[in-house]
């Protein structure tokens, strides 16, 4: 069963925005079973075989340039 995970992020405007995250959250924590990125709503909902740690999402979603703003659920 997976874990899914909804986090905040903040600046995110557009496509790109979300292929930039979604890269590095892909590159940066192996394993990730699915990765939806909305820039318009500012979250990101990873789903994953073991719960990810937020530090984990929040490391990656800084080297992207943008905000790490917490987890939502």
């Amino acid at each position: 069963m997976s874990v899914v995970t909804t986090y905040a992020v903040q600046g995110m405007t557009c496509g790109g925005c979300a292929k930039r995250v979604r890269t590095a959250l892909d590159t940066a924590i192996p394993g990730l079973e699915d990765i939806e990125v909305d820039p318009k709503a500012g979250q990101v909902r990873i789903s994953a075989p073991a719960p990810v740690s937020a530090e984990a999402v929040q490391a990656a979603v800084e080297t992207t340039g943008y905000r790490f703003a917490g987890v939502l659920s």
